[in-house]
C-alpha cells in the first residue's frame, strides 16, 4: 500500500505518491548521514563547548526535515504553506560555537538531499564537510585553558609562583590581589581539568603553609 493511497483516504486528495520502500531508504539513508555529523560535530568541538543534547537535536531535525521535505515536494500549496510557517518562527537558542550555525544548516541539506534521493552528492558533500570541521576544529582535551586560584595569608607568593612555573611553564599571572594580611593569585594554566598533572599541582599548593583554598576553574566557571 502506498503511502499516497493512505492519504488519500485521509482526505488529502493531493498526496504526493510515495512508497514505504521511498520513505525507509530515504530515512535510512538520512540517519546514515547524520550519524557522520553527529561524530564530527563531537569531534571538531572541545570538552568545554561539546554539547550532546544540540548534537542530538541536529540529528534529529535531519529526520524531520527528511519526512517534511518528503511530503510537500511534490505539492506547491504544501511548500508555500510550510514556508509562510517557518517564517513566524524564531529560534533563541544561543549557540557556543559560531560554527554550530553551519551545523544546522548540515543538517537540513541533509533532508532535503535524502528526500530527494539524491544519495551521491549528499556523501560526497557529508565527507568534504566532515573532513574540514575535523581539521579546523579543536577536539584537543589538552588545548584547555584553566583558571587556578590560590587564596591564604602570610606566605612567600614568589615561592607559589615558582611552583607553578615548574608544573606549568605555560601558566600566566591573570590577576594578582595583595592585602595585609591575606592574597589571592589567578593564574591561567593549559591542560585538561580531568589530568592528573594539574591535580597534583594543585595539592602540592595546599600543602604550602598558609595557603587556604585552591581552586580550578574552567572557563564555564565550574569549580573542580
Amino acid at each position: 500500500m502506498n503511502i499516497d493511497q493512505f492519504l488519500q483516504q485521509s482526505g488529502m486528495e493531493n498526496a504526493p505518491d510515495i512508497s514505504l520502500e521511498a520513505i525507509f531508504l530515504s530515512l535510512g539513508m538520512a540517519l546514515l548521514l547524520s550519524g557522520l555529523m553527529f561524530i564530527t560535530f563531537k569531534k571538531s568541538h572541545s570538552l568545554i563547548v561539546y554539547d550532546v543534547k544540540f548534537n542530538i537535536t541536529l540529528v534529529m531535525l535531519a529526520l524531520v526535515t527528511t519526512l517534511i521535505m518528503s511530503i510537500i515536494r511534490h505539492n506547491v500549496a504544501l511548500s508555500l504553506g510550510m514556508m509562510g510557517s517557518l517564517s513566524i518562527v524564531r529560534f533563541r537558542t544561543n549557540t557556543k560555537d559560531p560554527r554550530d550555525l553551519g551545523f544546522v544548516f548540515w543538517s537540513m541539506a541533509i533532508g532535503v538531499i535524502c528526500s530527494t534521493q539524491t544519495f551521491g552528492i549528499g556523501i560526497i558533500g557529508s565527507i568534504l564537510i566532515s573532513i574540514l570541521m575535523i581539521a579546523t576544529g579543536d577536539n584537543s582535551e589538552k588545548s584547555e585553558n584553566l583558571l587556578l586560584v590560590v587564596r591564604g595569608s602570610q606566605t612567600n607568593v614568589t615561592v607559589l609562583s615558582d611552583i607553578i612555573m615548574k608544573y606549568n611553564s605555560a601558566s600566566k599571572l591573570k590577576a594578582q590581589n595583595l592585602l595585609e594580611d591575606s592574597f589571592e593569585l589567578v593564574y591561567e594554566i593549559k591542560g585538561n581539568s580531568r589530568s592528573h598533572e594539574e591535580l597534583i599541582l594543585a595539592m602540592k599548593l595546599k600543602e604550602i603553609p598558609g595557603v587556604d583554598t585552591v581552586n580550578l576553574l574552567t572557563p564555564s566557571s565550574e569549580i573542580i
